[in-house]
This record gives C-alpha cells, sequence and structure tokens, in this order.
C-alpha cells in the first residue's frame, strides 16, 4: 500500500504550514474584507480610515493600478490598525514587494504553482483563487488549506461553492469568496463555518472612493459588519 494511502484524512486535515496559520489568524480578527482598486494615492489613507471608523479592518487591495503600490505603504503607515491584503498578485516578484510595502498577506485570482510557492519561501501569507476541483485539489497539494473562491457569485455562489467542496469537506479547507459578492447575499456566506472570511467592492466602490464619499462607505461597512456579528458572534 502507499504511503499516500496510508495516510488518514484526520492527519491531513491537521497539517497547515505556519504562513496558513498566520493568514488564519489575520481572516479570525478581521471577518470582512473590503475590496479596494485605488486609482489615486491620496485617496488611500481616508478610504482606509473611513474603513476602520465603520468597523472594518481588513482589505484586499488590488494591485492593478499606478497607486496601488503607493497606497499600500501610505496605509501600513498611517492606519496601522488596518489589516492589508493585496489582490492580483499574478507575477513572480510581487509578494516580496508588496511584502516589504507592509502588507500583511496576499492574494490571487487564480492559481499559480510559482506564486504560490514563492509566497511560501517569504513565509508570506497567500490564498490562491480557484473555481474547480481540479485547481482546488492543486491549491491543496500545493500546501494550501484557505482558498480565495473566485468569481464566487460569477461561478454560482454558495451553492456551487458546497458542490465542490463535498468531497473535501473532511479535510477542513476554509474559503474566502469574493467577486460579485453583495450585502444581499453576504448573510448566506457567513452562515457556513468552512467560510473564514468574505470580501466585496460595495462597501467602498472605486466611484465612492472617486468622490471622496467616506462617510458613505463608513455607513456601509458598518452595515455589512453588523450583519457580521449577528450570525458569526
Amino acid at each position: 500500500m502507499s504511503e499516500a494511502m496510508r495516510t488518514s484524512p484526520k492527519v491531513q486535515k491537521i497539517e497547515e504550514n505556519n504562513q496558513q496559520e498566520t493568514l488564519r489568524s489575520i481572516l479570525k480578527q478581521t471577518g470582512l474584507l473590503a475590496v479596494l482598486e485605488v486609482e489615486d494615492a491620496d485617496t488611500a489613507v481616508p478610504v482606509a480610515k473611513a474603513l476602520v471608523r465603520g468597523g472594518i479592518t481588513g482589505i484586499e487591495l488590488a494591485l492593478r493600478t499606478d497607486a496601488a503600490e503607493l497606497s499600500i505603504k501610505r496605509i501600513a503607515e498611517e492606519v496601522p490598525e488596518m489589516k492589508i491584503g493585496v489582490g492580483t498578485i499574478i507575477w513572480n516578484g510581487q509578494s516580496k514587494l508588496v511584502k516589504q510595502l507592509g502588507a500583511h498577506f496576499g492574494l490571487s485570482p487564480g492559481l499559480n504553482g510559482n506564486i504560490v510557492r514563492e509566497a511560501q519561501e517569504l513565509d508570506f501569507p497567500f490564498a490562491p483563487g480557484i473555481a474547480t476541483p481540479s485547481e482546488l485539489e492543486t491549491a491543496l497539494n500545493l500546501g494550501c488549506r484557505i482558498l480565495k473562491f473566485f468569481p464566487a457569485e460569477g461561478m454560482g455562489g454558495l451553492t456551487y461553492l458546497q458542490s465542490i467542496n463535498a468531497p473535501y469537506r473532511y479535510l477542513g479547507l476554509s474559503f474566502i469568496p469574493l467577486g460579485g459578492v453583495s450585502e444581499a447575499s453576504l448573510p448566506a456566506y457567513l452562515e457556513n463555518p468552512y467560510i473564514a472570511a468574505v470580501g466585496g467592492t460595495w462597501i467602498a466602490k472605486r466611484e465612492a472612493i472617486r468622490s471622496h464619499d467616506w462617510d458613505g462607505i463608513t455607513r456601509r461597512a458598518e452595515k455589512a459588519m453588523s450583519i457580521w456579528h449577528r450570525l458569526r458572534g
């Protein structure tokens, strides 16, 4: 009998490397992630402070604008209570860069083994994106136990996630649904224990950041957090 066949599901379930443990701890603290696309670095600190006022202390800042790198640095320096996640990490070297800028963890929309291994070498907490059972298994064999489910609503939402997770539930995997999640769909995700955190753009939309609608962002953050506390305590 092969070594793989002799390995029990119970043993596999508890295997988790240090960076995954750190990521789990961060997500337990934050719960909700406001997904940000910052086009002007001068708005980075005000939007982060608006979120904190509303109770949200976690973000996924998309690494796809010219202002993204400076925004990470400024938030790290001026809003220390914010846990900075950086999304759209798709190229070699980006994990090292954002970690140096002050990011606490990273995420990607898809699954790239090179990116996952680089993050592991840097001891940088990282969640790759998955959307299919094949991608889930690949991530699993790369040592990932916390996975970004993307694009969540586009793939079929919670119903689809429950279906693909069913054969792997005994492993105790956790997911971060992102992509099309809204205030309306938030409660259903939070009712499931294998959801580690939920992220979305609705809390601080690009248009709200552009127009400096800090009070509106705070109100949406407060409402989202009230849902979180109601369902997660």
